[in-house]
Parts: structure tokens; C-alpha cells; sequence
């Protein structure tokens, strides 16, 4: 005698809980960011700068010299919202039926939790690239909203750190590996405004795949060979966020996603990169609800979002 499961299907274990979620890469950049709140439209970043003009002081002559000089930058930030809606009798048809309450009326979803902390999730890390690649004259996709960080600092007069004369004594024109990314670094710092360099706020920002092959380079003992003839090497590095201090400075590189894919190095202070918000728990805030109406379950998010510098003159910077 013997069980008979010809007529059965070979069962599939589809039932285990929780659901599973993509990793998706975090949104640092925000975070380092001066935040300018309360923006709801263009705003500008008012700037001011004294003169100090030292004159001969043996007499007791009262001559008044130096002005104080005020000026703006300014903020254009775009409105951006997220919409969607879900028929939880949709899941009827499959496994995860078995998570949703008894009788034939549902007021949520049965993952609802873990959906919110995922969304936002997301939602932060298209944020991180929207901070910095997005461009007002494209047309379609996330980035079309208002201008990033890359637009905003390569329209202003910043300091071009890819010049003839460094290292290896031409410009750096194919992509960033292993093979040229210690230059690149290298680059950015010595061209570095002076006023920056001391100052604890100052980062160098690199995308994460250039911050892989930077640490390939010091690996290695690639790069350029520095005034003692030995390598960069040593680098005080962290793996858990991607961070390290460029070896013989006090400069942080910070590996960035939002910079994943493009090419570029910036040398900059913390201080000098503003986001302008309304609010900045805007981003977090998930407004979830069931519709009477329709019977669905419905999620909005909404937010202003906008980015500027207040000195590209202060910001140096490999642009390939």
C-alpha cells in the first residue's frame, strides 16, 4: 500500500512571511546638507562678505574704507508628489490571500508596515540622485523636476581641477578606474579653494562605483608618485559608509550614489551645499488611507524639493 499523488501538483512553499525586500542604496547626501525650510517656491540664500582693508595707523586720522556686500543665490525648487492606489481583492488570486482578513471587505493591505518602511526607503534614495543629477530641461523621469547639484555648480565659476597641469601632465578624459581614480582625488584637493581646506566641513564627493575603484588604486599602490617617490597608501578608510580621509590631509571622501555613474569629483564644504525644503520630515511622511469610493488603498507623499550652492567659486572639481 502507498499514497497515490499522481493526481496532485508538486506543492511550491509561496506562504513564508515576511516579504522580502530589494536593497536600495541610502540618501547620504541630504543628510550632510545646510537645509533651508520653509520653502515653498523660489527662495533666495542671502549672502554676505566684508572687506578688510588695513591702512597706516601712526596718525589719528579717522578714514573710513571697506564695504559690506550683500548678494543671493538662489533656490528654484520644484513641487513633487507620489500617487498610487491598490484593490487589495487583487491578492485573492494568489498566495498572498492568506494574509488577508476574514469576509470580503478590506480596509488595508496586510504588509502595510513593511510596504510604508520600504517606500520610504526608496523614496529617499531617488531623492539622493535627484539631489544631485537631476536637470529642468529634461522631459521625462525623476530628474526632470529642477536642477541638481552637478547643473547648479558647473553653471557657476567653479574651479576646474582637470587641467594640464597635474600629474600626469594631461587631462584625465576616459572614465574613472582604478587607474586614474587616486589622480582624480589628488586633483580636486590641490586645486581646492585655500579658504576650504582647513576647515573640518570640507569633503571630497565621489560616486560610489569611483570610491570602489579609488580603493582598488591605494590597494594597488597605483596613482601618482608623490614628492618622496612612494604611493598614496594608508588610507584611514571606513567600509561600513564608505568613507575615508585622502591619505596625508584631513579631507573625508565621501562616497556618495547620487555621483554613481557620472564621472565626477567635487571638493567642497558641507556647509556651502543648501536644500531647500518646506519641511524636512516631508520626505517621511506617508499619508495612507482606504477609499470608500473606489474600495482601494491609497498612498500620497509630497514634498518641495530644491538645491544650491552659495560659493562654486569655493568648490573644485573633476568634471569628465
Amino acid at each position: 500500500m502507498a499514497f497515490d499523488v499522481s493526481g496532485l501538483t508538486a506543492y511550491i512553499e509561496e506562504q513564508n512571511f515576511p516579504l522580502i525586500t530589494k536593497a536600495v542604496t541610502g540618501g547620504r547626501t541630504a543628510s550632510l546638507m545646510e537645509k533651508q525650510v520653509g520653502v515653498k517656491g523660489a527662495t533666495k540664500i542671502n549672502l554676505m562678505d566684508v572687506d578688510v582693508n588695513f591702512q597706516d595707523g601712526s596718525g589719528c586720522a579717522f578714514n573710513a574704507d571697506g564695504d559690506v556686500t550683500f548678494t543671493q543665490r538662489e533656490i528654484d525648487p520644484a513641487k513633487l508628489k507620489l500617487n498610487m492606489e491598490f484593490c487589495p481583492k487583487t491578492l485573492e488570486g494568489y498566495y498572498l490571500r492568506s494574509q488577508l482578513p476574514s469576509g470580503a471587505h478590506y480596509e488595508s493591505i496586510p504588509f502595510e508596515e513593511q510596504f510604508g518602511a520600504y517606500l520610504v526607503e526608496k523614496i529617499q534614495s531617488e531623492l539622493e540622485v535627484m539631489i544631485w543629477q537631476s536637470d529642468s530641461t529634461l522631459v521625462s523621469t525623476n530628474l526632470q523636476f529642477f536642477d541638481g547639484l552637478i547643473d547648479v555648480i558647473g553653471a557657476g565659476s567653479y574651479i576646474d581641477a582637470n587641467t594640464t597641469a597635474f600629474g600626469s601632465g594631461t587631462a584625465l578624459t576616459t572614465a574613472l578606474t582604478a587607474n586614474n581614480m587616486i589622480e582624480a582625488v589628488q586633483r580636486v584637493y590641490e586645486a581646492a579653494a585655500a579658504a576650504i581646506v582647513d576647515k573640518s566641513d570640507a569633503k571630497i564627493f565621489v560616486g560610489y562605483d569611483a570610491f570602489r575603484s579609488l580603493a582598488v588604486g591605494l590597494q594597488s599602490g597605483l596613482g601618482i608618485v608623490t614628492s618622496g617617490g612612494g604611493q598614496l597608501q594608508n588610507a584611514d578608510s571606513s567600509f561600513a559608509d564608505l568613507t575615508m580621509v585622502l591619505p596625508g590631509t584631513n579631507i573625508e571622501i565621501i562616497a556618495v550614489n547620487g555621483l554613481t555613474g557620472t564621472n565626477d569629483v567635487y571638493c567642497m564644504r558641507t556647509s556651502n551645499m543648501f536644500l531647500g525644503v518646506d519641511l524636512e520630515e516631508d520626505a517621511s511622511r506617508i499619508e495612507a488611507w482606504y477609499s470608500q469610493d473606489d474600495r482601494k488603498y491609497r498612498v500620497a507623499v509630497e514634498l518641495t524639493l530644491g538645491v544650491q550652492v552659495a560659493y562654486p567659486d569655493q568648490i573644485s572639481a573633476v568634471i569628465l
